[in-house]
């Protein structure tokens, strides 16, 4: 019996040197940029999981948790919790697309983003171009989303980008009713 349970040992031992041979510790600085999988992220998946990104962001750090977490600063449209572990995060380097929970992958381009007291990042808008409403969810929990297409200050036409009503400020009502008329009137 105590040789059985010598050999056992030894061969989790085996395993765990095995493991940690090619392991490093992961060490995030607070500020630094980070892309998020969305492997486990439920919400974020509207339809078929394999036409999603893998990878979302980037999002600041706001601290390390322990050795193995890490604590983002996410849009608070996301509703997650913002700590994750660190096999779900992996450094954020600038000629990488980046995405975000709303669209398809864009090449990075500086812009006039600002942050303001929440930490969220806060573009400006040059106009409204266009308004529409898609229906989302499943069978009798659909509800209607209105969505507009704004061009960034600052941004080129690629830039543009669907965003729900949800997203503007109520000082923004006057464009986007505007928009919302001229969608209605085309049609």
């Amino acid at each position: 019996m105590t040789d059985a349970k010598s050999c056992l040992d030894a061969a989790q031992q085996r395993a765990t040197d095995y493991y940690n041979k090619s392991k490093q510790d992961v060490v995030f600085s607070e500020g630094q940029m980070v892309l998020l999988s969305t492997k486990n992220l439920r919400s974020f998946a509207e339809g078929s999981r394999k036409l999603l990104p893998r990878w979302i962001g980037p999002y600041p750090v706001e601290r390390m948790v322990g050795n193995a977490a890490v604590k983002l600063v996410l849009p608070a449209d996301m509703n997650i919790h913002p700590t994750f572990h660190v096999s779900l995060i992996r450094p954020y380097r600038g000629t990488e697309p980046i995405t975000n929970a709303n669209d398809t992958p864009t090449a990075v381009e500086p812009g006039p983003e600002t942050w303001i007291a929440g930490k969220q990042k806060e573009y400006d808008v040059e106009r409204v171009l266009d308004y529409r409403t898609r229906r989302v969810g499943k069978h009798r929990r659909k509800r209607t989303v209105h969505e507009y297409l704004v061009k960034w200050t600052g941004y080129s036409s690629e830039h543009n980008s669907w965003e729900p009503a949800r997203n503007f400020s109520p000082d923004m009502k006057p464009l986007l009713d505007e928009a919302r008329l001229r969608a209605t009137q085309s049609q």
